[in-house]
């Protein structure tokens, strides 16, 4: 290595090292917000909004679209919902109301609150027998209620929807509910409600394989995968990371999850099947086997690429801020559009106001000479290799420019596993990924999860198959 080579390499380790140190003080103490500071704005940004009228722009520049505001709400006391049951409580003055007449009231109402009530349901069924003294003797009595999910069993499809709920939305281990439930004397096994768990789980599979179906009927998903630790399947005491795959339809509002013991591209085509239409992701390697399909088309997210950027802005590379205020352009373009229903309306504006932008960040982004280990030749790298798949979401207006729907869905699990630590196999594993996608899409449809859930336990023995469907928690 030649001498002039050495101090490149040395001025570019140099760089990084910088580079490095000032991410880790902005990731000390400065803003974790993505979002632009004004200031960061130059005068002479492209824009695709209306700006200062004496502003000069080239034709191409001249937009009339109307940047995005945000209205201000006035604080106002939220009303108590109007389905809460009413106890009134009656104070009349404390002296003789003789001779005087009402003519009006006032009415304060406060939100009061009981812990959760255990009782016990006790179903007592008469039998009947008729012509007791005869040979031909009859006996009669009622059935069990057909709303008893668990047959043989002292437990209820309410208790089993209170306790998933709790560990699935709420993200209280199984251990703690039955701590609560200890404090009114009703003492659970830990076995019991894992037991209990799978049992739940095993009266929904056929609705859940009902909900993976109408996934893979979709002709746009979004697609992102996060990891669990799940103990017995790797070594002795310790365990094995698994991944939850999340493939979500966004407009139909739809989310099916799958537990894999692995990230490979294997999974896809296994959870996938004959899906054919749009798959949004991050940049990920194993999603290039939508390159090796002919019905499946892969687009990228913005997000991620104007996250590139924003770190390496963060590291101190001013460069990129070009590229975040560009990124920044078409967001407030999309927020704009927030209440546009019509596809082919967001599909025009688009054309008109985003296409010129993202032709700009390209040219941008091939003109700059960086270093390819620096966190800006990264963002660069990055940018450029998908090209392709960050332009296709311009070519339909049903498209997305980012997935962070789908990574709004994986929060729920990066709380619980804070809480529950890991799975106790890869069964449970499969459990939490069928009650997360359940509670996922109820939250999507604004449905109640645990009126949803013991109302389905209640009803789904006595459902026809071919109306399972019904069930799901959708609208």
């Amino acid at each position: 290595m030649s001498k002039d080579d050495k101090i490149a390499n040395l001025e570019q380790e140099n760089a990084q090292l910088k580079t490095q140190l000032s991410m880790l003080q902005s990731m000390l103490y400065g803003s974790k917000s993505e979002k632009r500071k004004q200031a960061d704005i130059p005068d002479n940004q492209l824009s695709i909004f209306a700006q200062d009228k004496e502003q000069k722009t080239e034709p191409s520049q001249e937009i009339t679209v109307p940047a995005h505001k945000r209205k201000k709400k006035k604080p106002v006391r939220t009303a108590l919902p109007e389905h809460l049951e009413r106890v009134e409580e009656v104070i009349e003055p404390d002296h003789d109301l003789d001779g005087w007449h009402k003519v009006g009231e006032d009415i304060t109402e406060v939100l009061e609150c009981e812990p959760a009530r255990l009782f016990v349901r006790r179903i007592i069924r008469p039998r009947y027998v008729r012509d007791a003294d005869q040979e031909n003797s009859e006996f009669s009595q009622a059935n069990l209620p057909s709303d008893l999910p668990f047959p043989k069993s002292s437990t209820s499809a309410s208790l089993a929807a209170q306790m998933v709920v709790s560990k699935f939305i709420d993200h209280i281990p199984i251990h703690r509910f039955i701590k609560q439930f200890e404090r009114q004397g009703v003492y659970l096994k830990n076995t019991t409600l894992i037991d209990l768990q799978k049992r739940t789980a095993d009266k929904l599979s056929i609705l859940y394989d009902t909900l993976t179906q109408k996934i893979q009927q979709s002709n746009y998903l979004q697609i992102d995968e996060s990891t669990i630790k799940v103990m017995g399947t790797g070594k002795k005491g310790k365990p094995h990371q698994g991944y939850m795959w999340y493939y979500l339809d966004p407009k139909a509002k739809l989310l099916s999850i799958h537990y894999a013991s692995g990230r490979d591209r294997k999974y896809l085509k296994e959870h996938l099947h004959n899906f054919s239409g749009y798959a949004q992701t991050d940049g990920y390697k194993a999603y290039d086997y939508f390159d090796q399909t002919t019905t499946i088309t892969q687009l990228n997210c913005w997000a991620h690429a104007r996250r590139y950027f924003f770190e390496a802005h963060k590291g101190g590379d001013k460069r990129a801020l070009e590229a975040v205020n560009l990124i920044g352009q078409l967001y407030e373009l999309e927020k704009s559009l927030k209440e546009e229903s019509n596809p082919k309306i967001i599909y025009q504006q688009r054309q008109k106001y985003a296409l010129p932008v993202i032709n700009t960040l390209f040219e941008w982004a091939k003109k700059l000479t960086v270093l390819p280990k620096s966190q800006l030749g990264k963002a660069i790298h990055y940018l450029l290799n998908r090209e392709k798949g960050l332009r296709m979401y311009l070519t339909d207006g049903k498209l997305l420019i980012d997935n962070n729907p789908i990574e709004n869905k994986i929060r729920p699990l990066a709380i619980g596993r804070k809480n529950y630590m890991f799975a106790g196999n890869e069964e449970g594993a499969k459990q939490a990924a069928m009650f997360y996608a359940f509670f996922a899409t109820a939250k999507m449809n604004n449905i109640e999860p645990f009126e949803w859930l013991k109302s389905t336990l209640e009803k789904i023995d006595d459902q026809p198959i071919n109306k399972i469907e019904e069930l799901l928690p959708v609208k």
